[in-house]
């Protein structure tokens, strides 16, 4: 059948797309599911065909001149099934692939290093580039030349490693909150995974400024509503959750996060993107790691927007007042990261 027919025929399709820089380990069968996508290894794929709805073996697509392509050399493959037109279906499935690798892109807050995150992504979308350089000496015949790669080219193995650390913290926590098995309220898991969406690109780019960015819209998302005063908010917000951890006075965090709320907003308004240093997205990733940690760890507590916002306000409350707080409870975690001068000059 011409593919111009196939595009417009209607009907229930699977759609199949190649992942790289993502490896699915025996540690989590091989697959990986996030939400409506599973994420599956291209060397399981053949063995599941049935269970995904594949009407033939993989070998009879492999078989064609452009399938043999298109399977061949898949670290992994996101697949799921949906109702319609292709031609009309295909951009939201990009995006909805594209998403839901964000939210896992989000498991590596805390696990790893930035200058050693990967950035899973759609077969042969730009993340890598291969750079050079010269120098010539003005003044004789010298010279040097520089070959590197740039971008996030490591992939990422969800191995045991990774699977016991998101056991631990907060990322399989909030997968259940943000796709139903939590009670939680349908305007809070919306804005939950728009943060976890947000907080993965941050960690997939190479960008100091858009990474930072990326961080401050979650961080809001979070703790924000409409009609608040970001700029004193944010401080009050945050303080509930981690001011009861020595670090909050020692290392001066109510300024620190009025000062990076400034650079956010130099940022947006005036294009200062040379202000943000990688000092300032590396704070920004503890602010979203304890955060992430404590709303995921505590589903029936942060519940909703609204009940976040009340946990902070009756914190206040009680500083106000001088009250010792009862209103934290004593489950609360607070995770201090160390960083290396080489963490500091590269992301």
């Amino acid at each position: 059948m011409p593919k111009e027919d196939v595009l417009t025929m209607k009907g229930t399709w699977v759609f199949l797309a190649p992942i790289e820089a993502l490896i699915l380990t025996a540690a989590v069968k091989r697959e990986f599911r996030v939400n409506q996508v599973l994420f599956v290894s291209g060397e399981k794929l053949p063995r599941i065909r049935k269970r995904l709805g594949l009407h033939m073996p993989v070998s009879h697509y492999k078989n064609t001149s452009f399938g043999s392509r298109f399977f061949d050399g898949a670290s992994a493959f996101a697949v799921f099934r949906r109702t319609g037109r292709p031609a009309k279906l295909k951009s939201s499935c990009l995006r909805l692939v594209q998403d839901e690798l964000a939210v896992i892109c989000l498991s590596q807050l805390g696990y790893s290093k930035r200058r050693f995150n990967s950035h899973p992504r759609l077969r042969g979308q730009a993340s890598v580039s291969k750079l050079s350089d010269m120098f010539l000496n003005t003044a004789n015949n010298a010279w040097g030349m520089h070959n590197w790669l740039s971008g996030k080219y490591q992939p990422l193995a969800l191995d045991r490693d990774w699977l016991r650390y998101q056991k631990q913290v907060f990322f399989l926590r909030l997968m259940r909150m943000l796709y139903g098995k939590s009670a939680v309220s349908k305007g809070w898991r919306q804005d939950l995974r728009r943060a976890a969406i947000l907080a993965g690109q941050s960690q997939a780019s190479d960008s100091i400024a858009q990474a930072f960015l990326w961080n401050m819209i979650a961080l809001e998302l979070l703790l924000t509503k409409q009609g608040d005063k970001y700029s004193d908010t944010l401080p009050k917000r945050i303080e509930a959750f981690l001011g009861w951890a020595g670090y909050w006075e020692v290392k001066g965090y109510e300024k620190s996060v009025r000062g990076v709320y400034q650079k956010r907003c130099a940022f947006v308004h005036d294009g200062a993107w040379d202000q943000i240093t990688i000092e300032d997205l590396l704070f920004t990733d503890d602010l979203l790691l304890n955060l992430f940690a404590n709303i995921a760890r505590h589903p029936k507590l942060f519940h909703s927007k609204e009940a976040v916002v009340q946990f902070a306000d009756k914190v206040a409350a009680e500083h106000l007042l001088g009250m010792k707080s009862r209103v934290r409870p004593k489950t609360l975690w607070f995770i201090s990261r160390k960083y290396t001068a080489k963490d500091l000059e590269e992301i």
